[in-house]
């Protein structure tokens, strides 16, 4: 009679166990295989892990603030109980002749005008009663920073000035393109009537955005920031945290492609506004 060879499994006297020799003769094998495995456990957490950062905005870069020189000055041009009357070649002949002023000019309404209906990607609608929102000024430069509080002395109460004040600086730029506002909590836009822009609104403008042709890179600028930006160019001017919406910067690799991409997200949930950067 034959028998059939076969592997015993035992752990009897002077026999070692099938699997233990299987184990002790490819040691190496399994060696290579746990750290194979290891290694592409680490791979995938942390390239998922990279993948979900790079999809985030970049913060605002880290460079300091340019100096807050600007200013502007309104027109009393009709009899008022606020302002005695004065002519527009009156208020720029004495700004011109006060020592602090580095620079100034007149900007007209059709100016401003033209200006805004250079960044703007809203309707013709938001254009109407320009001459209300866009009156003629002179705007100028400082020498210093603290030369603006010399300037409203010396004009204030003068024939012809309604008013005096600082002129905000735009930090980005040259660093974006393109600007995205999205809903904050004192915002009165009717894009804005279901309320604060949330997170989850704002990642999607995000992923929009890094959808769109020439898109290098979006950044965030936070509640905070913001409120910096705001303090930085006009102190005396009262807000707080909750006064700032975020808004999210785009730098394209040509900037003439800023109006499409704007145009892509400004109708979205969470957004109240889209402009270019000038």
């Amino acid at each position: 009679m034959s028998y059939e060879k076969f592997d015993e499994l035992s752990f009897g006297e002077g026999r070692e166990p099938w699997l233990q020799a299987w184990v002790a003769a490819h040691r190496w094998v399994l060696s290579i295989a746990v750290a194979t495995a290891v290694v592409l456990a680490g791979l995938g957490t942390g390239g998922w892990y990279l993948h979900r950062q790079s999809l985030l905005p970049s913060p605002p870069p880290d460079v300091a603030l340019p100096p807050a020189v600007g200013f502007s000055v309104e027109f009393c041009l009709k009899k008022n109980s606020n302002c005695p009357a004065g002519t527009i070649e009156q208020v720029a002949e004495l700004v011109r002749g006060i020592p602090e002023v580095a620079s100034s000019s007149v900007v007209t309404h059709e100016e401003r005008l033209a200006r805004f209906s250079g960044i703007s990607l809203a309707g013709e609608e938001l254009l109407k009663n320009g001459d209300e929102i866009w009156p003629t000024v002179i705007e100028g430069q400082l020498r210093h920073t603290e030369d603006f509080a010399v300037v409203e002395r010396q004009l204030a109460g003068k024939p012809g000035i309604a008013s005096v004040y600082n002129l905000g600086g735009n930090f980005w730029k040259g660093r974006a393109d393109l600007q995205v506002s999205m809903c904050g909590l004192s915002r009165l836009s009717p894009a804005c009537r279901n309320g604060v822009g949330s997170e989850a609104q704002r990642n999607a403008v995000v992923a929009r955005l890094r959808e769109q042709s020439g898109v290098k890179k979006v950044f965030l600028q936070d509640r905070a920031f913001g409120l910096r930006l705001s303090r930085h160019y006009d102190p005396e001017y009262y807000l707080t945290i909750n006064d700032v919406p975020e808004r999210l910067y785009v730098r394209l690799d040509d900037p003439a492609k800023a109006r499409s991409a704007g145009r892509a997200v400004l109708a979205m949930p969470g957004v109240e506004s889209a402009n270019l950067v000038g």
